[in-house]
Parts: C-alpha cells; structure tokens; sequence
C-alpha cells in the first residue's frame, strides 16, 4: 500500500496531517511529567523479541500443527524451546 492508499483508506488529507504535526513542529504539545521509556515495550514486561530462520518445510509443518491445535504457530514455537531449555538444566 502506498501513502496515497493509505491516507484514502484512513480518510486523511494533507490538511489534515499537517494540523497534527503543528503541535510537535512548533514546541505546542503538552507537557506531561509522565516516564519516558526507551526500548522495547516487550522489554519492560519482561519479554524480547528474536528472529529465528527456519527451513521452510519446517515452518510450514508448524503451521499446519498449530492450525490443527487451534493456536498461533509461536505457541508451538515457544513450547519447543521451553522444552529444550528444561532437558539442559
């Protein structure tokens, strides 16, 4: 989808994005005593994201099993590495 796409899909306009930036370019937005986290979201959870490549053959057989379980193929993908990490303790 290109920015065209995207602006008609969301009905914006440039009008419209350039009132919403006026606040940040020109130092109007408020001010909040709120924390300012760096990072990751995940990392304040305690969670961290990783990409891992597999062989396709293998990710399209954890697709068809999470398919059949009725879950998210990284609920198969996690499990097998809980596994794993419990056999080496």
């Amino acid at each position: 989808m290109d920015i065209n796409e995207y602006m008609n899909k969301h009905h914006l306009t440039d009008k419209a994005l350039d009132a919403m930036a006026d606040v940040y370019e020109h130092g109007k937005q408020a001010h909040s005593d709120a924390p300012v986290h760096g990072g990751s979201h995940l990392d304040a959870v305690g969670k961290k994201r990783v990409t891992v490549v597999y062989d396709a053959s293998d990710t399209q057989r954890v697709a068809a099993l999470a398919r059949e379980r009725g879950v998210k193929p990284s609920n198969i993908y996690r499990a097998a590495l809980n596994r794993y990490l419990a056999t080496q303790s």
